[in-house]
């Protein structure tokens, strides 16, 4: 009888399994050249590329090995009571394990918020290492609490993954509770680049936040037997994996693009073959001038002067050279060209006592 009724939940533990891993596997390739050239480079220097590159493979090598048992009891093999201990004290090292590293990420970046204070790194570790206490205090309890069948399909889950559970999600609502703080409290005086780094932080919290509260809120309604449903106690861990596997490689790829985005806006500013705008002049359009308001005639001692300066035309007449990038120009907005890029244009300047106004050819 045992059998025909754990049959059904060994098939979709099988199906479920295979259908995490290859969601996850197909993550892994199509971003495969984002990790080789932002993460690997890197992988020396900082402590998130070495949490990104152990998390990535060690999870798809634990959701390979998890097909494989999931299909071992779905074919009814028996195991004996020590491989079933094993197994489970697999799935509770591993969901601790990433629990504790997309944590990490996270708190780094809270870290960084409040300028690495002593205060802050302080309650990190608290949260953190209460938390990581209590799920090691009641794993064996888990482990050795927990009814399974023959074949290692769980019957009846021990009811003390709750306190885990609650300690998991304490720990998350603590550290977006400190990334809204900062994001909400005194952030408006950042400059723009510090302010993107804090949106893309808190976004991700957010997100890790609120799945991680949807998945163990799910498990406790399954313990109160609310939902009562015998794949609860099965599927938890095949989903925290994948789900944890996907946030940390989200949070490090997110990070290091913001990065490199970064350090290109920087070199575009350090380059100065950037600097000069380029107008283009068709030479047969260019026309004297014929506006009045520009340079007026009349004999009140207007003079005007024909500034020559040099163009991309060698082969216009009367084109000469003279620098203008650091002259000042009296014009509408009484401006200097030194604040403005600096670009060098065809230009007449009309002179009139003290005062000065000039037109661009185009």
């Amino acid at each position: 009888m045992l059998p025909s009724v754990l049959d059904p939940v060994a098939r979709n533990i099988a199906i479920l399994t295979t259908t995490l891993t290859a969601f996850m596997v197909l993550e892994y390739f199509w971003f495969i050249k984002e990790e080789m050239r932002l993460v690997w480079p890197r992988f020396l220097k900082t402590t998130e590329a070495k949490v990104y590159v152990v998390i990535r493979y060690a999870g798809l090598a634990g959701s390979s090995f998890n097909i494989w048992f999931a299909f071992r009891m779905l074919s009814g093999v028996p195991n004996g009571p020590f491989a079933c201990r094993a197994w489970y004290w697999y799935q509770t090292t591993m969901t601790q394990c990433l629990v504790f590293s997309v944590e990490s990420l996270l708190m780094l970046r809270v870290n960084k918020m409040y300028g690495k204070g002593k205060s802050i790194r302080a309650l990190l570790i608290i949260f953190g290492g209460a938390q990581f206490a209590a799920m090691a205090a009641n794993a064996r309890v888990v482990v050795t609490g927990t009814r399974y069948s023959p074949t290692c399909v769980i019957i009846s889950p021990y009811h003390s993954r709750i306190y885990v559970g609650v300690s998991i999600i304490v720990t998350f609502m603590f550290i977006l509770s400190t990334m809204l703080w900062r994001f909400f409290g005194n952030s408006s005086g950042w400059s723009e680049a510090p302010r993107a780094w804090l949106k893309l932080a808190v976004r991700d919290g957010s997100c890790t936040t609120i799945a991680i509260l949807v998945i163990f809120i799910f498990m406790f309604l399954c313990n109160m037997h609310v939902i009562d449903t015998q794949m609860s106690g099965n599927i938890i861990f095949y989903v925290l994996l994948s789900f944890l596997w996907f946030a940390a490689g989200r949070i490090v790829l997110h990070q290091a693009k913001f990065h490199e985005l970064q350090e290109s806006q920087k070199g575009d500013i350090n380059d100065q073959s950037r600097w000069t705008l380029t107008i283009e002049v068709d030479p047969d359009d260019i026309r004297p001038f014929d506006d009045p308001d520009a340079c007026p005639t009349g004999p009140s001692g207007l003079g005007v002067e024909s500034t020559e300066v040099s163009t991309p035309f060698d082969s216009i007449p009367n084109a000469g050279a003279r620098d203008i990038a650091d002259k000042h120009l009296c014009g509408e907005d009484n401006m200097r060209l030194s604040s403005c890029a600096p670009t060098f244009i065809p230009i007449e300047e009309c002179i009139n006592g003290g005062g000065s106004s000039f037109q661009e050819v185009k």
